[in-house]
C-alpha cells in the first residue's frame, strides 16, 4: 500500500504554559475514508474478532479491515448496522436495519439472515448486538430488548416502556463481576437480575429508586479498569456510575454543554488516564485528575458526528467511528512527537537548523533552537514556554549554522548573513538578555568577503575555530584575539585545490580536528602544519564511490563516522575502513549529512529522504518517515540528541520532532498473522485453512493476500512466504503480502507464511496452509494403471501377430523348400538320370556327346543351385552355426578334390547367432563364389578360412597362397561385382587385397544381432 493510503490529520502537541502536561494527549490520527475502500464513510461501530481482524458497521453493510483492505459484504442488505459482535466460535454477529440478525461464519464467510417477519415486535431493525461472559446475545430494537440462544436462535423479549424516542432502545455492557448493564436512551440504566431473569432501572426516568429518576436521555457508555460505568448523554454530559455504592457523578464543561454520544476509556503519552469522548460536533478528551474537556480540532473540515469509540486491548490503538470516516490512534505510530513553534512568535516560516542544550539548566530540559532566520528561540520544556532572540538591528536575513556555549553561558552563533554585510559571529548572553561587542568576534570580520560563518567551536585550548567551504579555517587565540591558523594561505590554498571545499570541521575526545571535505576525511596536523588524508584505500581504490564528506561524528568507541554523498562510512582513529553503509544496505538517498548516536549505540543520519537508523549489532538499517510521525523527511543536517542521548530531537519547519529511542528500540509487540484471502484465478475462495485445500488440476494457480494484523503502518512490517515441496528458501517480500504461484504440479504442498517488525523481529509463529493440487483424471493412478494395461495389451496383439506373421512365413518357406524340393528337384533329377540314358544309346556320339555334356553340366549346376535355394528358404536353417557347417562342408569337398591343405577357424559364441533369410543366402554365395575363384584360378597349394564375431560384426577372412591377381585389372567381371553388391546387401564391406605372386585375401565384414 502507497503512503498515499491514509489522509492524515495530524494533531500536534498543544502547550499550556499553565500546566506541566499538555492537556491533549501527544497524538497523530490516521483518517480512513472511503476513498480507502471503506464502503461508507458513515461507521456506527467497530470491535474486533477472535483471529484481530477489525469489523465496521457501516451506512451500508458490516466490513471487514486488515489494515491493508477492505472486504464488505453486501448481500443480504443491510443498511446501518449499529452492532457487531464475536463469538468463542468467531462467528460474527451483526445486528442491522434491514435484515435484522445477520451472522458471517468463519469457514464459509457468507453473511445470511436470521430475520423472519415477526421475529421481534418492531420489525427488522435491531442494533447494537453484544455477546456476554455467558455466551447470550443481546440485541435491541425500537420497542425493547431482546435475549438469543447463539446455539438455537430462539430469543426472548424485554419490553420497555414506549416514549418519544424512535430508533434503537439500548446499548449494553458488562463490569468486572460479569452484571449486564442496559442503557437505554430516555428509560435510564437498567441492571440485569439474572437469577429474577428481569432488567431493574437503577437511574433515569423509569427508576423507582427515589431520586434516580432524573430524565437523563442515555448514550452509550464503558467500564473503566476501575470497574466504573462512564455513560454519555444527550442532555446531563458525562456520568460516572459506582456499581458498588450505586452512586453517580456528573461532569460537564463549564464553558459550554456537551450532548455526548460515546466514551472509552484510554492513555496519554505519559501513561495518564484518560477518557476519549464522541459527541455531535467533533472527539474530545476528558481528564478526570483535572476534571477538564478538551476538543481535537481541525481532524475533519467539517463538524462530524462520533458514533462509537473502539480500543484495543493489547496495543491500545483506538478506532473512532464519526460521520466522516475512521479516526485511527496507534501508540506505536507516535513514538515520534511533534513540537509547534508558537505561530505567534514568528513573522515567517523558519526551519530549525541547530538544537544545542542550555549548559545553565543541570535538569537537562532547556534548549537554544538555531533558525534559519529571525534569529533565535530558547525552549523551556519543563513548562513548554518558548522565548524569540532577536539578533541586533532587526535582522533577519541571518542564517545560523551552529552554537558553542561556553562554560559562562555565552553563546557563541556563527551565522549565513544572506544581506552579505560583514560580521557573521554573534555574542549573546543569556543572562543579560543582550547581544555583546567583543573584540575576538570584531576580529573575525575580515577573514571573509561574504560573511558566511558555515562551521566553528572552541577547541579544549579555548582557541575559536571558524571556518567556510572556500575561505578555509582560522583560529584565533581567544585572550590576544590574534589570528594563530597553523598552516599559512598558500598552504591552505594548496589544500582547497580542485575546488577541495571544506563541508565541516569536528573535534574528537582528544582533541584533533577533522575535516569533511570534497575530497575526502582529513585530520588537521597541527604540529606538522599539515592536511593528512585518513581516508583509507579501500575507499580511495573503490570504483564508483563518492569521497565527498558532509559532516563528521565520534562515537563512544572513538570511532569516525562520516555522512557523504552515497555512503556512510566507520573508520577506527587510524582512518582504517571498518563499516560501509550504502544504498544496498538500506540508504534510501545519496546526500547524507547529518550523524548522531544515541545511548544504546545506534547511529542516527539524516538524508533528504528520512531518518535512518544503523544498528551496529544487527547490522541493520531502519528508516523512519512521515509515515511514522516525522514532520517531513528531509533531515539533513538537522539530527540532534538530548543531554543523556535517550532522545532524538529533529529540527523541520516551524517546529521539531523528538523520537524517544527507549521507545522506538522498545521490545516490540511482534506482529500476528492472518489470512485475508485465498484466490484461485482471481475468484475468492472460501475455506477453513485449517483443513487441506484441495484444487482440481485446472485450478493450480492461486494467490494468497496476508497480513499481519498489528495496524501499523504497513511499510513497517515485513514478510516472508515459502511453499514447501515447491522451493527450498525462503521468500523475503519486504513489505508486499502477497504470495503467488502458478502451474503447480500436482502432489501436497504446505505455504509458509511470517511476520516480522521493521526492526527485524520475527514472530516466532508460522502461519501454515496445506494445499493439495489434485491430479486430472489422465494423471491418476488408475488411469495410468489402465493405460498401461492398454499398452500391454496392444504389445502383446501386436507380438502375437507377428508371431503368427513369422508362422505363417516359416509355413511358406517350408511348403515352397518342398515343392521346390519335390518338384522341381525331382524333375531336374528325371532330366538328368534321361540325359545319361540318351548318351549312352546315341548312334553319333562324336556329334551329339559335346551338346548332352553341356546339357548335364547346367541340368548340375542348376541343381546345385536349387539345392542351395532350397537349403536357405528352410527355416531349420536360419541359425548361423548350421550355415557354417555347410560352408566347411562345401570348402572341404572341393579343396580335398584339387589336393589343397586347408585351415578352417570358427567360433564358439555362433551358437545363438541367427541370420535373416536374404543375409544367410548373400553371405553363404559370397563365401561359395570366393571359394569356386580360389580353386579355379589361384593355383595355390594352402588356404586358410577365418570366420569371427566381435563386437556385433561377424568378419570372414579367405586367404591363399595363390599366384594372386591385380585387382585393378578386373574389376570389370561379374563376379566381383556380383561380391560387392552382396556385402552392399549385408550392409557391410567387401575388400581384396592381391598382388601377383602375393597370394589373395578376401574379408568380409558386416553387422549381425544377437
Amino acid at each position: 500500500m502507497t503512503n498515499t493510503f491514509y489522509y492524515k490529520g495530524w494533531l500536534l502537541f498543544v502547550f499550556l504554559s499553565s500546566l506541566v502536561h499538555a492537556q491533549l494527549p501527544s497524538v497523530s490520527f490516521e483518517t480512513i475514508t472511503i476513498q480507502d475502500g471503506l464502503p461508507s464513510n458513515t461507521t456506527y461501530f467497530a470491535t474486533q474478532d477472535k483471529q484481530g481482524f477489525m469489523w465496521f458497521g457501516t451506512r451500508t453493510c458490516p466490513t471487514r479491515y486488515d489494515g491493508s483492505t477492505f472486504r464488505s459484504f453486501l448481500t443480504p442488505e443491510t443498511n446501518l448496522v449499529t452492532g457487531i459482535a464475536a463469538d468463542s466460535q468467531n462467528t460474527i454477529w451483526i445486528s442491522s436495519d434491514r435484515n435484522g440478525i445477520c451472522q458471517i461464519k468463519s469457514n464459509s464467510m457468507n453473511m445470511q439472515s436470521l430475520y423472519k417477519p415477526g421475529h421481534t415486535p418492531s420489525g427488522p431493525q435491531s442494533g447494537s448486538f453484544f455477546i456476554d461472559s455467558y455466551d447470550k446475545g443481546w440485541y435491541s430494537d425500537m420497542q425493547g430488548i431482546n435475549q438469543m440462544d447463539l446455539t438455537t436462535h430462539k430469543t426472548k423479549y424485554y419490553p420497555l416502556r414506549q416514549t418519544n424516542y424512535v430508533w434503537i432502545k439500548a446499548s449494553f455492557l458488562e463490569d468486572s463481576q460479569h452484571t449486564l448493564w442496559a442503557i437505554c436512551t430516555d428509560n435510564g440504566l437498567f441492571r440485569y437480575d439474572r437469577n429474577k431473569d428481569t432488567f431493574v432501572c437503577v437511574l433515569g426516568a423509569d427508576s423507582k429508586i427515589p431520586g434516580r429518576n432524573d430524565p437523563i436521555v442515555f448514550s452509550k457508555g464503558c467500564v473503566d479498569s476501575n470497574g466504573m460505568l462512564w455513560l454519555g448523554s444527550e442532555n446531563r454530559g458525562l456520568i460516572q456510575y459506582n456499581p458498588h455504592t450505586n452512586t453517580y457523578q456528573t461532569f460537564q464543561d463549564m464553558n459550554r454543554p456537551l450532548a455526548i454520544t460515546c466514551v472509552r476509556e484510554g492513555f496519554d503519552e505519559n501513561n495518564q488516564r484518560i477518557l476519549w469522548v464522541g459527541t455531535h460536533e467533533r472527539l474530545w478528551v476528558y481528564r478526570p485528575e483535572q476534571q477538564k474537556f478538551y476538543d481535537f480540532t481541525n481532524l475533519f473540515p467539517d463538524a462530524y458526528n462520533v458514533y462509537y469509540i473502539f480500543r484495543e486491548k493489547t496495543n491500545g490503538i483506538v478506532w473512532v467511528c464519526t460521520s466522516e470516516g475512521i479516526l485511527k490512534y496507534h501508540p506505536q505510530s507516535n513514538l515520534i512527537h511533534k513540537v509547534q513553534l508558537p505561530v505567534n512568535l514568528l513573522q515567517f516560516s523558519v526551519t530549525v537548523n541547530v538544537i544545542t542544550p542550555d549548559q545553565r539548566d543541570s535538569t537537562g530540559q532547556s534548549f537554544w533552537l538555531g533558525l534559519s532566520r529571525q534569529g533565535l528561540l530558547h525552549w523551556n520544556r519543563k513548562n513548554g514556554q518558548f522565548k524569540h532572540i532577536h539578533f541586533p538591528q532587526n535582522l533577519h536575513q541571518a542564517e545560523i549554522n551552529w552554537i558553542d556555549q561556553r562554560p559562562d553561558g555565552i553563546l557563541w552563533i556563527g551565522v549565513n548573513r544572506w544581506d552579505y554585510k560583514r560580521g557573521g559571529l554573534f555574542v549573546y548572553d543569556p543572562g543579560s538578555d543582550r547581544f555583546l561587542d567583543t573584540p575576538l568576534a570584531r576580529s573575525t570580520i575580515p577573514f571573509y568577503s561574504v560573511s558566511f560563518f558555515m562551521y566553528g567551536f572552541f577547541d579544549k585550548s579555548q582557541r575559536l575555530w571558524i571556518g567556510n567551504s572556500d575561505e578555509g579555517i582560522h583560529v584565533l587565540d581567544t585572550k590576544t584575539t590574534r589570528d594563530v591558523t597553523p598552516w599559512s594561505k598558500v598552504a591552505q590554498q594548496q589544500f582547497q585545490h580542485n575546488s577541495n571545499l571544506i563541508n565541516d570541521l569536528y573535534q574528537d575526545r582528544q582533541g584533533r580536528v577533522w575535516l569533511a571535505t570534497y575530497q575526502g576525511l582529513y585530520l588537521a596536523d597541527e604540529k606538522q602544519k599539515r592536511f593528512v588524508s585518513l581516508d583509507s584505500i579501500a575507499i580511495k581504490n573503490n570504483p564508483g564511490f563518492d569521497q565527498t564528506v558532509n559532516s563528521i561524528y565520534e562515537d563512544h568507541q572513538g570511532h569516525i563516522w562520516a555522512a557523504r554523498w552515497g555512503s556512510i562510512t566507520e573508520t577506527d582513529s587510524k582512518g582504517n575502513l571498518l563499516t560501509l553503509l550504502t544504498s544496498k544496505d538500506g540508504l534510501y538517498d545519496r546526500e547524507n549529512n547529518g550523524i548522531a548516536e544515541d545511548t544504546l549505540g545506534n547511529i542516527w543520519i539524516g538524508n533528504f529522504e528520512g531518518l535512518h537508523c544503523y544498528n551496529p549489532f544487527t547490522k541493520r538499517i531502519i528508516r523512519f518517515t512521515i509515515n511514522d510521525g516525522l514532520s517531513q523527511n528531509n533531515t539533513l543536517r538537522r539530527v540532534f540528541t538530548t543531554p543523556n542521548k535517550t532522545e532524538l530531537l529533529i529540527g523541520q519547519k516551524n517546529g521539531f520532532d523528538i523520537v524517544n529511542v527507549s521507545n522506538l528500540m522498545q521490545k516490540p509487540v511482534l506482529p500476528t498473522l492472518a489470512i485475508s484471502s485465498f484466490q484461485v484465478h482471481d475468484k475468492v475462495l472460501q475455506t477453513d485453512f485449517t483443513q487441506p485445500i484441495k484444487l482440481e488440476r485446472h485450478d493450480n494457480a492461486f494467490t494468497v493476500n496476508f497480513v499481519a494484523l498489528n495496524y501499523t503502518k504497513l511499510q513497517n512490517n515485513q514478510y516472508a512466504y515459502l511453499l514447501e515441496g515447491f522451493e527450498e528458501k525462503w521468500h523475503q517480500s519486504g513489505s508486499a503480502h502477497v504470495a503467488y504461484y502458478t502451474n503447480l504440479d500436482p502432489g501436497s504442498y504446505t505455504l509458509r507464511l511470517k511476520a516480522g517488525d521493521a526492526f527485524g523481529n520475527w514472530n516466532p509463529h508460522i502461519t501454515s496452509i496445506h494445499i493439495m493440487i489434485l491430479p486430472a483424471f489422465y494423471e491418476t493412478w488408475w488411469f495410468r494403471i489402465m493405460m498401461a494395461v492398454a499398452v500391454l495389451t496392444l504389445l502383446y496383439a501386436l507380438y502375437h501377430y507377428r508371431v503368427q506373421q513369422i508362422l505363417q512365413l516359416q509355413h511358406v518357406r517350408n511348403r515352397i523348400s518342398a515343392d521346390l524340393h519335390d518338384e522341381i528337384g525331382s524333375s531336374l533329377s528325371g532330366i538328368s538320370i534321361m540325359g545319361m540314358m540318351v548318351k549312352q544309346n546315341l548312334q553319333n556320339p562324336a556329334v551329339s556327346s559335346p551338346f548332352l555334356d553341356k546339357m548335364m553340366e547346367e541340368v548340375h549346376r542348376i541343381s546345385s543351385s536349387m539345392d542351395d535355394i532350397v537349403w536357405s528358404i528352410n527355416p531349420h536353417n536360419d541359425e548361423l552355426s548350421i550355415l557354417v557347417s555347410r560352408m566347411v562342408r562345401y570348402a572341404s569337398e572341393l579343396l580335398e578334390a584339387r589336393n589343397i591343405s586347408y585351415h578352417i577357424q570358427v567360433p564358439d559364441s555362433i551358437e545363438n547367432l541367427k541370420l535373416e533369410m536374404e543375409k544367410r543366402r548373400d553371405f553363404y554365395l559370397i563365401f561359395k563364389e570366393a571359394i569356386n575363384n580360389l580353386v579355379k584360378y589361384a593355383h595355390c597349394s594352402h588356404a586358410r578360412i577365418t570366420i569371427t564375431v566381435n563386437h556385433h560384426q561377424l568378419q570372414m577372412l579367405i586367404e591363399d597362397n595363390g599366384i594372386g591377381f591385380d585387382p585393378a585389372s578386373h574389376q570389370d567381371r561379374n563376379g566381383l561385382r556380383n561380391l560387392q553388391k552382396r556385402a552392399e546387401n549385408l550392409k557391410g564391406a567387401l575388400s581384396i587385397r592381391s598382388a601377383l605372386g602375393q597370394g589373395t585375401t578376401i574379408r568380409l565384414q558386416f553387422p549381425v544381432i544377437h
